[in-house]
């Protein structure tokens, strides 16, 4: 997985021509610490994986290879569409869908607390997990609404 994240970031920052120093400046990594992601040495937290992942504008998913069939642009040679851009066309979420959203991220979250690491960086780990495991959870509940509601019920119809 480290070289996939590693090529990765570096084919995103290429893609969007920015150099480590520019990313290093949007996401408050040091540049010394980023070089070690760049380089393979270490990979990144969750958290800066996140941070990575806004500043490059593509998704933590694709960053991390889970998502090989997506690039984070869109090239030349094919209409694929940009990661960031997807949510576009989805419908938005009720009351109802974000409510059924929370109570199975706390269900999640309290399955798992029990196997937590309980260290200094504990807490800030755990939220970054939370954070990145619900906006998952939030795409995958907007695309399956898109997916599997009858064209009658749309509203973008």
């Amino acid at each position: 997985m480290k070289n996939s994240l590693m090529d990765r970031i570096k084919k995103a920052m290429a893609d969007r021509e920015m150099s480590a120093a520019e990313l290093s400046r949007l996401t408050g990594i040091s540049p010394s610490s980023l070089s070690e992601y760049l380089n393979g040495r270490y990979e990144p937290k969750q958290d800066k994986v996140a941070l990575i992942s806004n500043a490059l504008k593509v998704s933590p998913g694709w960053l991390l290879g889970f998502d090989a069939n997506t690039s984070p642009t869109t090239s030349a040679n094919n209409n694929a569409p940009n990661i960031q851009d997807a949510h576009v066309s989805l419908p938005d979420l009720t009351q109802k869908d974000e409510r059924e959203i929370e109570s199975d991220l706390e269900d999640m979250m309290n399955s798992i607390s029990s196997a937590a690491y309980e260290g200094d960086d504990g807490i800030e780990d755990m939220e970054a997990f939370k954070a990145t495991i619900k906006a998952a959870m939030i795409q995958a509940k907007r695309i399956a609404k898109k997916k599997y509601t009858p064209k009658k019920y749309r509203k973008d119809k």
